[in-house]
Parts: C-alpha cells; structure tokens; sequence
C-alpha cells in the first residue's frame, strides 16, 4: 500500500491543552488512532456528564423555599444545537395560521409563566437545547402538533419521561393532562406515540444536554397547528392553553 502522510488536526476533540497532529503512514494506522482518540474522548464525554448529574445546572432561588418550574419551549433556538444533538431536524416542526411551533410554544409558555409567577413559583424558559443537565421541581416541555398523514386531526396529547427518577412524573402528567382538559375543551389522544416518552431532553443517561432523572417531566403537545378548532386555543388564545399547563403544576406542587 502505497504511504500516505496525512496530519489532522485533534487537540480540542479530547480537551487537550496543546493542539496535537496525528502521523499515519497509512489508513489503517490513522484509523486506529483516530478510534483511539475517540475512546478517549468519550471517556472524559461521561466522566463530564456524572459531574453534570451530581452538580446539575439550576435556577438562582429567589428563596430557599421558592419552587422552580422550568418550562422548555419546543423547536425554540434550534439553532444552538450541539453536537450530540445533530441528528436533531431542525427544520421538523408543526406550522398553521402563518406561524411555526416554537413562536407558538413561546407565546404559551410566556403566558404560563406568568401566572405561575403570580403565585409565587419561580420559572425559567428554556430553549430546545438545555444549557446543561438541568434539575427543577418540575419541568414541562412544550409543544404543538400536526400529522400530515391526518390533516383534520384534533386534540392534545400529554406524556411523562420514561428516564423519571423521581417517581412523580406520571402523576405530573396526569394532572397536565387533567387541567389542560379543562381549560380548553380539547380533546385529550388515547395515542402517544412510543417515542414522546423517550424524548432526548428526558434522557440525561445519553446527552449531556437534558433534564435530571429526579426532576418530574413530562411533554405536552397542546395541539394540532393546523387545525382551525385547536389554533382557536394555542395560537389565538395562548393564555387558555397557559392556563392549563398552570393549573396543572399548580395542583401537582401541592402534592409534593
């Protein structure tokens, strides 16, 4: 096989202090020590993320005693997106009556977070990408729907974290599910897909940019966009769709 001198650059890969180049006389010989670094790299990859899991990222209290609830808007700054994350579409998101998910995912949960606020819950919006594994006494994440495949499709759909810890965040959902009912008279899917409860921001036992295992989570996907009846609520009414969610952490915190 005919040699070939080929330098990569690989310093910031495996967090070295100095650039380092990689020498190969052939492609086999730069394949293994490419894979080798790899190794490396995902060896200080996990060593980082169980320091992240004990030393997880949170809101400043306003008090010792004051609950957070982190509410993550769905498809919002998507182009933050990490590397671990790329598989991620960030084109793949529901659009009606002229705006795309995350401007209505934002409108409700800006809504929401105000009357939490007004009864003294302390909140914080988060974007698609959590800045960190995140630790919250709830966390919500929202969305809105479409099905291509059913373009009258109707109604709202809630599903709790299958990487939950906590042991509450079934009954979290239950109550979203509940109040969310309530406040818009939509109609609640017996459907959830198998993946909404796998959703990558509950699962902090793969990516670092996710939600802490003993944090209660759960989804909620408040409607179908392109549907007339369900933009009536999440688009043109964001403070009922607000409301649910409200009331459903609400009642859940007085639980806990």
């Amino acid at each position: 096989m005919r040699k070939l001198f080929i330098a990569i650059f690989i310093g910031s890969i495996v967090g070295l202090s100095n650039p380092t180049f990689a020498m190969a006389s052939d492609v086999a010989s730069l394949k293994a020590q490419v894979d080798k670094l790899m190794e490396q790299a995902l060896v200080i990859r996990e060593s980082l993320r169980q320091v992240m899991l004990q030393q997880p990222a949170q809101a400043v209290l306003a008090s010792t005693d004051q609950k957070q609830v982190a509410l993550q808007v769905g498809h919002w700054k998507m182009e933050e997106v990490p590397w671990e994350l790329r598989a991620l579409d960030q084109e793949r998101q529901a659009q009606g009556g002229g705006k795309m998910e995350w401007e209505v995912s934002l409108a409700i949960a800006q809504e929401t977070a105000k009357i939490l606020e007004a009864e003294g819950i302390g909140v914080t919006l988060l974007p698609a990408i959590l800045p960190s594994i995140y630790r919250a006494d709830v966390f919500v994440a929202i969305h809105a729907d479409q099905n291509p495949s059913l373009p009258y499709a109707s109604g709202f759909k809630v599903a709790a974290s299958a990487f939950d810890q906590s042991g509450e965040a079934k009954r979290l959902a239950q109550l979203l599910g509940e109040e969310y009912r309530k406040a818009t008279w939509l109609t609640k899917e017996s459907y959830i897909p198998a993946s909404m409860p796998y959703y990558y921001a509950f699962n902090s036992s793969k990516f670092l940019y996710a939600v802490h295992p003993a944090t209660p989570a759960a989804i909620i996907e408040t409607g179908y966009l392109p549907n007339p009846r369900d933009r009536a609520v999440i688009l043109t009414n964001p403070h009922m769709a607000a409301q649910g969610i409200a009331q459903g952490i609400l009642q859940f915190l007085k639980e806990i």
